[in-house]
């Protein structure tokens, strides 16, 4: 657990993903750019990890990475929105963020690891976020649609999410 808080509480990006609730699918690339960058894709890969062995452990859920475990956690991520939403008051918005990187950094690498694509910075309307472009060139943000699918519900599926991505 101490490793998991660690790897929750490393990173810069806290402070600036919570802004990433409202935001799904690219569908258009006006002022919308995408730049690589390795050390978020080292982030998430460790991200991931922690999905795995936190499913595991609190849900006894294995996750595999393939396609279809992304299923589990849409399940999962289902529970904790009962649990977000049965909770007052609210969690702070870093404090869910936290379990929506986890969470959408193994979505996010599970699609890297079947179907390609790179994690980096994309910059949309001139604010700049973690997330990923497929190798089609649609930029999306795993981490900001766990955070909705915990805040907000199922109307936020990450399956759901996922398979549009597979579409494009």
């Amino acid at each position: 657990m101490k490793i998991f808080a660690k790897r929750l509480l490393g990173t810069v990006f806290v402070a600036l993903l919570w802004v990433l609730s409202d935001v799904a699918l690219a569908d258009s690339v006006a002022a919308q750019t995408f730049s690589l960058d390795p050390k978020v894709e080292k982030i998430a890969e460790a991200y991931a990890l922690d999905a795995v062995d936190f499913s595991a452990k609190h849900f006894a859920t294995k996750l595999d990475w393939s396609d279809a475990s992304i299923a589990d956690v849409e399940k999962i991520l289902g529970q904790m929105n009962l649990s977000y939403a049965n909770t007052a008051p609210k969690p702070a918005d870093d404090k869910v963020m936290a379990f929506a990187k986890v969470f959408g950094s193994y979505v996010g690498e599970v699609y890297r690891r079947n179907h390609g694509g790179e994690w980096g910075i994309v910059t949309l309307g001139g604010v700049r976020y973690p997330g990923m472009q497929t190798a089609s060139g649609t930029d999306f943000w795993p981490w900001g649609r766990a955070f909705d699918r915990i805040t907000k519900g199922p109307e936020d599926d990450i399956a759901a999410y996922y398979s549009a991505l597979l579409k494009k």
